[in-house]
């Protein structure tokens, strides 16, 4: 076999950034038999190849302080993505040391978790390095997910841990090109949120109370807007005279947080929500500024937890004659024979067939406001909704919003 030929030890080529373009170096790797180094020369390009011969001299100086040793491109990619989810990762310090923009505990170990189940157990990729994952075996994987079962929806999710880790490398110089640039999510068609009718609304408004904290619950987001993690985070503090101050989002593994995106307001409190608020106001232990409005009776100082929530709303529209999972009368002392855990013929679960979920909530509030007559613009400030071209719009809204017009049409709506 003929030996190899000597390589160039580098390359000149220009490359557009923020700053407009300059001339970058590729430093080649006799050892591994492939360009390792990336780096800016810092010379700007002028006109029609002006500045290479600048270039070409700032590229020789800096030769002589290359060292070719092992770097991020060369490690095993499994490897790179499982520890770039490590919860005192660089990358997760970063964000919160630097971006001030913290990770919480559970997106990190959904993140984790999604590379032990679905990337580490791809055959395609033992033995790749970030160098040499290619545009293929990433489409590879993405069959390989789709026959083990997951939807498109989880296969973008999982693929988003991939591409995270990767793009950081790659802003960070330590990977030349980005195997994920022209690969397409998987289509993930989402089904539209389900809503409640007005005349459905207000018949679980006066529907009997069983469980005065899962009725404020359902109430906080149905008539309020407040997200899940929002109506779990909301302390005595935050209410006041007819309105309420949304500061606060209860994340598992991280306590009390911002609201999500940043997204603090102020909503008015119709007289149901009020009354939900008295009721669940006199049976809590301590209904102090600082204290949980929805804590947990069996782990104080936590609130309850999203399935109770959850499953709190499920009684409730089922209560008012839109059925859930099907649930068996239980038998004391009698255990269940399965066919009679099984649901009647013909039964149908009109809130899984509806598409009925607890963020689904927000979706019946701003619909309630459309239908009150209450303006696009003062919804979007009630439920805290922002864009990068609205935003200003948005946060004079919120300042001369006038609460109480808002909370009658509310009333008006659905008839209160």
């Amino acid at each position: 076999m003929r030996p190899l030929k000597p390589h160039a030890p580098y390359c000149i080529y220009r490359k557009q950034t923020k700053a407009g373009y300059f001339w970058y170096v590729r430093y080649w790797d006799e050892a591994s038999r492939k360009y390792a180094y990336i780096r800016s020369t810092g010379i700007p390009v002028k006109g029609r190849g002006g500045g290479r011969h600048d270039a070409e001299e700032a590229a020789q100086v800096m030769l002589k302080t290359i060292r070719f040793i092992p770097g991020v491109a060369d490690k095993l990619f499994v490897q790179y993505v499982a520890e770039f989810w490590l919860p005192d990762s660089p990358y997760v310090r970063e964000c919160s040391q630097v971006k001030k923009m913290p990770l919480s505990a559970a997106y990190i170990k959904l993140h984790r978790d999604d590379v032990k189940r679905h990337i580490e157990p791809f055959p395609g990729f033992r033995g790749i390095t970030l160098y040499t994952l290619t545009p293929g075996i990433i489409r590879d994987w993405m069959r390989w997910a789709a026959e083990k079962g997951l939807n498109e929806g989880r296969i973008n999710k999982v693929m988003q841990a991939m591409i995270v880790a990767i793009r950081h490398a790659v802003s960070r110089g330590e990977l030349e090109k980005d195997p994920f640039r022209n690969i397409q999510g998987a289509p993930d068609i989402r089904r539209e949120k389900g809503v409640l009718t007005p005349g459905e609304v207000s018949r679980l408004i006066h529907a009997p109370v069983t469980d005065p904290r899962g009725r404020l619950a359902v109430l906080l987001g149905l008539l309020c807007g407040l997200r899940l993690g929002e109506v779990r985070g909301l302390l005595w503090g935050d209410i006041g005279d007819e309105v309420i101050a949304i500061t606060h989002n209860y994340i598992d593994g991280d306590g009390l947080k911002a609201p999500k995106l940043g997204s603090f307001g102020t909503v008015p409190i119709p007289e149901s929500v009020q009354a939900a608020i008295e009721e669940v106001r006199i049976i809590s232990l301590n209904p102090v500024p600082d204290a949980l409005v929805m804590e947990s009776i069996e782990c104080p100082g936590q609130p309850f937890s999203k399935t109770h929530l959850e499953k709190a709303l499920e009684k409730e529209l089922t209560a008012i004659g839109i059925p859930g999972k099907w649930r068996p009368a239980p038998h004391p002392g009698k255990k269940l024979a399965s066919e009679e855990a099984k649901p009647p013929e013909g039964y149908v679960n009109e809130q899984k067939r509806r598409n009925l979920t607890f963020h689904g909530l927000r979706h019946t509030f701003i619909t309630l406001g459309r239908l009150a007559g209450i303006s696009d613009l003062e919804i979007q400030a009630l439920a805290r909704h922002k864009s990068a071209a609205m935003m200003e719009r948005y946060s004079h809204a919120s300042q001369v919003l006038d609460f109480a017009a808002a909370r009658e049409k509310l009333e008006k709506a659905i008839g209160g």
